[in-house]
């Protein structure tokens, strides 16, 4: 079976515990809405990017292709590398017939053709829900993630800098843009 990998922020620039993998992640993925309007839940709270169908632009993704055979291990690699479980993994496996899409369920229609037009068999990614407005109490808007992030101490606001300025340049969310020429992200 052969299976990609979709990557949009942290996993194509620091891939941790994901080696894998065929290569290096290539350009060229399915477009897909994007936006940094999740705070991380781990220890260090910053916004990360994650498929958001309401207030995402729609980027090209990166794609790396699994070294896995089996799909469940591909699927498990991506689960450790994001700490998270396996509902929070996306799927499609045009094989089997089977997918999950739970943050946006016709991401597989938007996925299809790009994988068959690839030759992939099956593509996993993080499937992770915009979470900003039930962390921090205030619906996700450009000012709000700006306030978000003004509002963290400078160790924290280093790393959510850092996180900002890797993701891949193609990535140009609306808050990535507009924070271009906000003072925070040159502090």
């Amino acid at each position: 079976m052969k299976t990609a990998i979709l990557g949009w922020g942290s996993l194509v620039w620091d891939q941790r515990e994901i080696p894998r993998i065929k290569g290096e992640w290539q350009t060229g993925g399915p477009v897909i809405p994007i936006e940094f309007s999740r705070i991380s839940t781990s220890r260090i709270r910053i916004l990360t990017l994650v498929i958001d169908s309401k207030n995402g632009t729609d980027v090209t993704s990166r794609y790396a292709i699994s070294d896995r055979r089996d799909l469940t291990d591909a699927i498990c690699d991506l689960r450790t590398r994001e700490g998270t479980v396996m509902r929070c993994i996306g799927f499609v496996d045009f094989i089997n017939g089977i997918e999950r899409c739970n943050v946006l369920p016709k991401l597989s229609d938007q996925i299809r053709p790009w994988a068959l037009n690839n030759g992939f068999d099956a593509v996993v990614w993080t499937d992770l829900p915009p979470n900003f407005e039930g962390e921090f109490g205030k619906k996700f808007s450009l000012n709000n993630a700006v306030e978000y992030l003004y509002s963290l101490d400078e160790n924290v606001a280093k790393v959510a800098r850092e996180y900002i300025t890797n993701a891949p340049p193609e990535v140009q969310t609306k808050l990535r843009q507009f924070l271009q020429n906000n003072t925070w992200l040159r502090s």
